[in-house]
């Protein structure tokens, strides 16, 4: 079981990895230069990295040095992005860069967000989380403690896109078939949307949603619980249906 816990999870992180924007190396540098110059308070250098809308915050500096008072006094082991996602603020482009910082006896996760403008990059927000002890290696994907209900769950959001693929093949290939782009298209129809976290083991539907090939797994970064997610495969059921009853309407 152990073994294709990890070929899953390779699999997993290999499809996720392919889909992720890639993080601007600036942004980066940015957020982690500004958050050594927050856990050292150097207010210098803090200030220097502000945007001017943080600077004339009233309180800012007691924001930043209760960032800076969450963090051990011993360097972090590991710095690591974990997560990004780019988008615009105030007519410039920004990225809200996501780090792992691990020390010998705690994990924090920091949230910076860097606003690019011309060549000059600025620091427009910081956030700084102390992860629960054990919440890295609770959201990894594995089998491992795992219950029928996630067994199930995952085999569901396994066959939930095949039965679609499988009825619209069919479909494509039925001789005599009358309006077969329309029933192609209906059978990679899915009807709501099923959701489970694989770490909590929590999970939801909700029924007022239709797409094509509503399947997938995902997650927002890297140390966040996998979220598996498929819908009903309700249009291939009908597609598979009405094929198995040509047959007899054609004899009729």
């Amino acid at each position: 079981m152990r073994r294709w816990s990890w070929i899953a999870a390779a699999l997993l992180g290999a499809a996720l990895a392919a889909c992720a924007p890639r993080l601007d190396a600036e942004a980066d540098r940015t957020a982690r230069d500004f958050f050594r110059a927050v856990q050292a308070k150097d207010w210098r250098a803090v200030d220097g990295a502000l945007s001017s809308r943080f600077l004339a915050t009233a309180d800012y500096r007691q924001a930043i040095a209760a960032a800076a008072d969450a963090a051990p006094d011993s360097p972090p082991r590991q710095v690591k992005a974990v997560g990004w996602s780019p988008g615009r603020l105030d007519q410039g482009e920004a990225v809200a860069v996501l780090h792992l910082y691990r020390y010998a006896g705690a994990d924090l996760v920091v949230r910076t967000a860097v606003k690019r403008q011309g060549e000059r990059s600025t620091v427009e927000g910081l956030a700084v989380t102390r992860l629960a002890p054990g919440t890295l290696r609770a959201n990894t994907f594995t089998f491992a403690g795992k219950t029928a209900r996630h067994l199930g769950f995952l085999a569901s959001a396994l066959l939930s896109p095949l039965v679609m693929l499988a009825a619209a093949v069919l479909a494509a290939t039925s001789r005599d078939l009358r309006l077969k782009p329309l029933w192609v298209a209906l059978a990679l129809v899915g009807v709501g949307r099923a959701w489970f976290n694989w770490t909590t083991g929590q999970g939801g539907f909700s029924p007022a949603e239709i797409g094509l090939i509503s399947a997938g797994f995902g997650r927002e970064s890297e140390i966040a619980p996998w979220i598996l997610k498929f819908s009903a495969p309700i249009g291939a059921l009908i597609t598979l249906a009405w094929l198995g009853l040509r047959p007899r309407r054609t004899a009729a």
